[in-house]
C-alpha cells in the first residue's frame, strides 16, 4: 500500500486518512492539495494511501480506516446496496480519460476506424475495455464483436509491450501509459475518448454519512481544500506537471510533460471545480451499468451531496 504523507505542524491539524483506487493521474488535485500545503492551509493532516482494486477503498472507508474514499463514482452505488451510508461529495474526474496508441500513421480518428482492430487492453472490468466497448455501442451505434473487433487482455504493464511486438493495432491507456509509449516507445496517441463520451463523473470523493454528521467541518475543509487545488491546476498549469513528477517519479520527464499538457487539455479529465451534476452521474450509471460494475441503479438525491463543493465554490469567488 502506497503512502503520502505530509508532516507539515501535524500537531496542530485534524489528521484524516484518505484511501485511493490504485495510484492514478486522476487524483492529482488530491496529491496536488497535498503536496502544495494546500490541506494543511485548510487545517489538515492528510494521508492518502492507494488501495490495490476500484472496489477496495469503499471497503477501507466502511470499515472506518480511512475518512475519504477516492474511486470510480459509480461504487457508491454498491456501497449503498451493501447496506453502507455514503454520499459522494466531489468530483475528481469530469471525463474518462483514455487515448489509443498505435505504431505511427497507424491511429485512429473516429470510433469507426476501430472496426475490425484487434485493441490491446488490461483485463475486464477495467476501463481499457469497457469504456472502448461501451463507446462503440452507445456513440458510434455498433456492436464491437460484430463489426470484427477484438481485444487482447492482460496485466498491468502489458498493453505498450504488446502493440510494440505487433500483437495488437492499437492499445487503450490511461495517462502515464499513454505519454510513456509516445515519448519512450516511440508510439502514436490518438482519439481520446473524454471528447468522445463527454461529461461523466468517472471519479469521485466519497464519506461515510455518519462522519459527516459528525464532522461536518472536516468534510467542509477538506472539498475547499480540492476546489482550491482544482483552481490552481488550471491556473498555473507547470503545478500540474510539478506535482506529477513527484508524485510519479518512475515516469521520465518527457511523458510527464506531455503526460500534463493531454490530461489538461482533454476537456473535464481534471475539473475545475468538485460540482457533480445530475446529467454526469446519470452518464456514469450508465456506463458502469452497461460494463456490469454497478449491481443496480442509484438515485443522484439520495447519494450525492453538493451542498460542499457549493460552499467551497462560493467560498472562493467571493474571495477573489
Amino acid at each position: 500500500m502506497a503512502i503520502t504523507g505530509l508532516p507539515v505542524r501535524a500537531q496542530t491539524l485534524t489528521p484524516v486518512r484518505v484511501t485511493t483506487a490504485l495510484r492514478l493521474a486522476n487524483y492529482t488535485p488530491a496529491y496536488t492539495a497535498l503536496r502544495e500545503g494546500i490541506f494543511a492551509k485548510h487545517g489538515l493532516a492528510v494521508e492518502i494511501a492507494a488501495a490495490s482494486s476500484v472496489a477496495e477503498p469503499i471497503s477501507i472507508l466502511n470499515a472506518g480506516r480511512a475518512e475519504f474514499a477516492m474511486t470510480g463514482t459509480g461504487m457508491a452505488i454498491n456501497s449503498a446496496i451493501e447496506g453502507a451510508d455514503t454520499r459522494v461529495i466531489a468530483k475528481m474526474a469530469g471525463a474518462i480519460g483514455l487515448w489509443f496508441i498505435s505504431k505511427p500513421g497507424a491511429g485512429v480518428k473516429s470510433l469507426e476506424d476501430l472496426k475490425g482492430k484487434t485493441i490491446a487492453s488490461y483485463r475486464f472490468p477495467s476501463n481499457t475495455v469497457s469504456s472502448p466497448t461501451y463507446a462503440m455501442k452507445s456513440v458510434g451505434g455498433f456492436d464491437p464483436k460484430d463489426a470484427g473487433v477484438s481485444f487482447v487482455e492482460g496485466p498491468l504493464g502489458s498493453i505498450i509491450p504488446t502493440v510494440v511486438e505487433g500483437r495488437a493495432d492499437l492499445g487503450c491507456v490511461f495517462e502515464w501509459d499513454a505519454s510513456i509509449a509516445e515519448a519512450v516507445h516511440g508510439l502514436e496517441v490518438s482519439l481520446p475518448l473524454a471528447g468522445v463520451l463527454g461529461p461523466i463523473a468517472f471519479t469521485s470523493t466519497l464519506v461515510s454519512a455518519a462522519y459527516a454528521e459528525m464532522y461536518p467541518e472536516v468534510v467542509q475543509s477538506f472539498v475547499n481544500a480540492l476546489t482550491e487545488s482544482m483552481q490552481l491546476l488550471h491556473a498555473n498549469p507547470e503545478v500540474y506537471a510539478r506535482v506529477s513528477a513527484q508524485e510519479f517519479d518512475q515516469v521520465p520527464a518527457p511523458a510527464i510533460e506531455a503526460g500534463a499538457k493531454r490530461l489538461l487539455g482533454a476537456e473535464g479529465v481534471v475539473p475545475r471545480d468538485p460540482m457533480l451534476t445530475p446529467q454526469e452521474w446519470d452518464a456514469i450509471v450508465a456506463h458502469d451499468t452497461a460494463a456490469g460494475t454497478v449491481r443496480g441503479q442509484g438515485d443522484y438525491a439520495t447519494l450525492v451531496d453538493m451542498s460542499y463543493a457549493e460552499r467551497a465554490i462560493a467560498a472562493l469567488v467571493n474571495k477573489g
